[in-house]
């Protein structure tokens, strides 16, 4: 969990995106990054490598 709160605390865009989600489901930020977990083991790995290649790429571009 220090990692992800890490990249919270590091990334502007994390933070704003995991905020948004905490104020509008009413959940803590630590029970957001689970409920984003548990959503990762969900998917099957076609769309988990698109998704990670996405996400790779914004690091790429110092958008996150």
């Amino acid at each position: 969990m220090r990692r992800a709160r890490t990249a919270i605390g590091v990334s502007p865009i994390i933070k704003e995106i995991v905020q948004k989600k905490a104020l509008a489901t009413r959940l803590r930020v630590k029970e957001i990054i689970y409920v984003g977990m548990l959503a990762i083991y969900k998917l099957d790995e076609n769309p988990w490598q698109e998704l990670a290649d996405r996400v790779h790429q914004m690091q790429v571009n110092g958008e996150i």
